[in-house]
């Protein structure tokens, strides 16, 4: 009668290499990536819980229906955030130039002139900064994305 364990160590003990004969220890691993294990599995699945593959096949796909929400709203989010930002942005800009211009026209031409040119300043830093920082997290992305296909 064979004996099985799954401790290698005790099967060692148990069975030992006769002068001449050479031991033969065979271990055999599965491994799968995914939430859907492969068709043999998933038929197992079956025969212990009823239904189970559907269920489990069901879990999968809700799962990613939910993945695919967030990164959907995820996008929509930054866009809006955007916009809000750019708004933003032009709101300050508009207001600093008006309050420059009216400082300018009472008499105060130097704080006028500093604020209707500093508000104009730091709209174009924004952009240029933003610009810059966004092409830079593009390549950032590109590069991670480059080794992923072709690890080096």
């Amino acid at each position: 009668m064979a004996r099985t364990s799954s401790n290698p160590d005790s099967l060692a003990k148990d069975n030992p290499v006769l002068p001449g004969t050479a031991k033969l220890i065979r271990t055999q691993a599965a491994l799968f990536s995914g939430p859907i294990p492969p068709p043999d599995l998933l038929d197992r699945y079956n025969q212990m819980i009823p239904d189970g593959a559907n269920r489990i096949l069901k879990m999968a796909e809700n799962q990613s229906t939910h993945r695919q929400f967030i990164e959907k709203w995820a996008i929509v989010g930054g866009t809006i955030l955007s916009y809000i930002g750019v708004l933003c942005a032009a709101v300050i800009a508009i207001g600093a130039l008006y309050i420059g211009s009216d400082l300018i026209k009472s008499g105060h031409v130097i704080p006028g002139s500093v604020l209707g040119g500093g508000g104009l300043t730091g709209l174009v830093a924004a952009f240029i900064y933003g610009t810059r920082s966004r092409r830079e997290e593009r390549q950032e992305r590109d590069r991670r994305n480059k080794e992923l296909i072709r690890p080096e």
